[in-house]
């Protein structure tokens, strides 16, 4: 919900067809949530709505995430150590694994996330550094989660920045 609403405050909601959550299914005071009818909530939720729809989002959403997977395949290609890649939209993941492409390697995965947050990562003369999300039942999935509005710019910086990141970690 704090999406939505651009992080002002929570609003819950769903979204379904109108067969399973008409009415008919679910009369009114039949749920309740905390954050349901959330007046302070939907001014800021309707106007992001908008966006979403004047900017066709979903479409560039899905435009740039295929891009951003694309660029992470090419990642996989150059890093044994790397999984699965996949995702939807651009919610990406990123499974670090061990020389196999399928055991979990949860100790290169904390190397990888250390050596990220040192800042000293390089990029067409100055230094970065990453954070990144760490998940997965074994602990070694990394979840990218960039802009809607990322460029081709940042997804190339992107790129270099995690082979960097992934070259220097398993040569330790």
């Amino acid at each position: 919900g704090k999406a939505l609403t651009n992080g002002l405050n929570p609003l819950s909601g769903i979204w379904a067809k109108e067969e399973l959550i008409g009415p008919e299914a679910f009369p009114p005071g039949s749920t309740h949530s905390t954050f349901a009818s959330n007046t302070m909530g939907t001014a800021p939720a309707l106007e992001v709505m908008k966006i979403c729809e004047e900017e066709n989002l979903g479409r560039r959403v899905n435009e740039k995430g295929k891009q951003y997977l694309t660029m992470l395949k090419r990642l996989k290609k150059r890093h044994r150590e790397i999984g699965d890649v996949s995702g939807l939209g651009l919610t990406l993941r990123i499974e670090i694994c061990k020389k196999d492409g399928y055991a979990p390697d949860r100790e290169l995965t904390d190397r990888i996330f250390q050596e990220g947050l040192k800042g000293n990562l390089s990029y067409k003369g100055k230094k970065y550094g990453l954070i990144l999300d760490v998940g997965g039942y074994y602990k070694n999935i990394f979840t990218i989660a960039p802009s809607f509005y990322v460029t081709d710019e940042e997804i190339a910086m992107a790129y270099e920045l995690l082979d960097t990141l992934f070259t220097r970690c398993k040569k330790s």
